[in-house]
């Protein structure tokens, strides 16, 4: 199973959560190895190249997927094509959070207060093309505002700047917030999913607050190979929906601000061409180019 993202984190201790699990049912030791890099291209690129034998897969995300695609039209491999889908896993909710002292003390302040200053109040994402910056995208689209991104590498660089004043707005996982807001050292405002997150039931959805339909964040997937055979397909189907459908797995997902989602092969393929639909519009509104 490859992890196209450095050991340590999120997708690689779920990959290492469900390699276990699916072992015994396989009939195989499943080996996790992490393949990171281009953002996660150079993971998917290798399972799309590998044998379609099965033997081969990918926990794949939505950069990989759906957004490196939609940016760059030279990729080396093109999901729709040479990776097939096998299970749509888990959903990664994110959550709008501001400093503990902010006057922005709801989601609705917030918007007016970036009504009243067009383009001052900062967010930080971990980049542009990433899963917070075109949710905010989509977000600003919404409610008919303007924000300053400012770009990061990680969410660790998020965090520190928000803790300190720096940025008005951190756009973070609810892996990554769930403990500083339980600290109180930060004030969550809302999420991105369609539902409350079970990690933070106390935080109402985007949604909920006056926009109705909006939902964002990302997904990771289970791929392999295009042209793997249909029964070697639903052979791994059955496997990895059994680890998912094992409470502890669940709850374990869920524990770290997930959604478990277990959508078999034909489901997980309309979700796919459903987000590159999505974001595809909402890149091409933004004019974000990837290599030409």
């Amino acid at each position: 199973m490859v992890v196209p993202f450095a050991p340590g984190g999120a997708t690689d201790v779920v990959a290492r959560l469900l390699a276990g699990e699916v072992s015994k049912p396989l009939g195989q030791v499943v080996v996790v190895e992490n393949k990171a890099g281009a953002a996660g291209a150079l993971g998917a690129n290798f399972v799309a190249k590998s044998l379609p034998d099965g033997y081969t897969l990918c926990l794949c995300g939505g950069g990989p997927m759906v957004i490196l695609p939609l940016l760059d039209p030279k990729l080396s491999y093109v999901p729709a094509r040479d990776l097939a889908p096998v299970m749509l896993s888990h959903l990664v909710d994110y959550v709008v959070v501001v400093p503990i002292n902010s006057a922005s003390d709801s989601l609705a302040r917030l918007v007016a207060a970036a009504k009243a200053q067009p383009g001052k109040i900062s967010y930080g994402s971990t980049g542009s093309g990433g899963p917070a910056h075109l949710g905010m995208e989509l977000f600003q689209r919404a409610s008919g505002t303007r924000f300053l991104q400012v770009p990061y590498k990680g969410e660790s660089n998020v965090i520190a700047d928000v803790l300190a004043g720096q940025i008005d707005i951190g756009l973070l996982s609810v892996q990554a917030a769930q403990p500083l807001i339980k600290a109180g050292k930060v004030r969550a405002l809302a999420v991105w999913s369609q539902a409350r997150s079970k990690a933070l039931p106390q935080v109402p959805t985007i949604a909920e607050q006056g926009y109705p339909g909006y939902s964002a964040g990302t997904f990771v997937g289970i791929n392999v190979a295009g042209g793997t055979p249909a029964p070697i397909v639903e052979k791994l189907y059955a496997a990895f929906a059994a680890a998912l459908g094992n409470p502890a797995v669940r709850d374990k997902l869920e524990e770290l601000g997930f959604t478990p989602m277990a959508l078999a092969p034909p489901a997980y393929a309309a979700f796919l061409h459903r987000e590159q639909q999505k974001w595809g519009k909402v890149i091409a509104d933004t004019g974000l180019k990837g290599r030409e």
